[in-house]
């Protein structure tokens, strides 16, 4: 082989080796995109109430590890069972049980509309901002984070009120059927008070509902991963959630 040829093979390589990476890079990108695409899925999913079908579409289902957990429960949901039972079945029939019922005897002239889902008047609408996404570099899963400003129009007392609420999540993502899907959903409160009313002075004033408190609870069958009071006036702001950071594989990180 002459020297020339053996140059130009040399650089074909170095060139081959350089567009693979840069393939690489850009697969990444594109993946998350298609995890904010999935995240925001779920943002319509539970304004619809339609919890069952969001669990079915956009959560690793198949994956070992689901898990979901809301700070306010102290506790953590692990296992599709689990889940299942908590955001599906316990949502449906109860939480938003008791929103039918309270919103039905405030409006008994109004059409009650079915037995399921959120009733009418009522509004859960959580956005998403600040997103920062890292793709594990074997593609197999992903972090991200969010902070969720938001609004609530929910029976409270004796009427239908309207209020502020903001959350924060942190998500771990599973490439699972070709796709990316949910995980281990983690969800924070930051405040929730009346339209009204400064979150100063009421940042948890309102829909603060013990969900304890309703018929036919499923406790978490876990303990938390991560500890979040939501915003309070006499504590400085925390880190929390922590945000991801560039890893190669899921065994090198730490898990939401």
């Amino acid at each position: 082989m002459d020297a020339d040829l053996e140059t130009r093979l040399s650089q074909l390589e170095k060139r081959t080796a350089a567009l693979e990476t840069e393939n690489h890079s850009l697969l990444r990108v594109k993946d998350a995109l298609e995890i904010q695409n999935v995240f925001s899925m779920h943002e319509y999913y539970h304004a619809a109430g339609r919890h069952a079908d969001e669990v079915s579409a956009i959560w690793a289902t198949k994956t070992p590890g689901l898990a979901m957990e809301e700070a306010v429960l102290n506790g953590r949901y692990e296992g599709l069972a689990a889940v299942r039972a908590y955001y599906v079945e316990w949502f449906d029939k109860h939480f938003f049980g008791v929103m039918r019922e309270a919103m039905r005897k405030m409006y008994p002239d109004v059409d009650p509309g079915p037995d399921t889902g959120p009733a009418f008047g009522v509004r859960i609408l959580h956005t998403l901002t600040t997103p920062v996404i890292e793709v594990a570099e074997d593609r197999q899963t992903a972090k991200a984070i969010w902070i969720s400003p938001g609004y609530i129009a929910a029976p409270v007392g004796d009427k239908l009120r309207a209020m502020w609420h903001w959350d924060r999540y942190a998500i771990d993502f599973a490439h699972e059927d070709g796709g990316w899907k949910i995980w281990h959903l983690w969800v924070g409160k930051d405040f929730s008070t009346p339209y009204e009313h400064s979150w100063v002075d009421d940042y948890f004033a309102g829909p603060n509902i013990d969900l304890r408190q309703i018929p036919e609870f499923p406790e978490p069958n876990a303990p938390s991963m991560i500890t979040y009071g939501g915003y309070d006036p006499y504590t400085v702001a925390p880190y929390v959630p922590q945000p991801p950071v560039p890893y190669r594989t899921f065994a090198e990180t730490f898990s939401y």
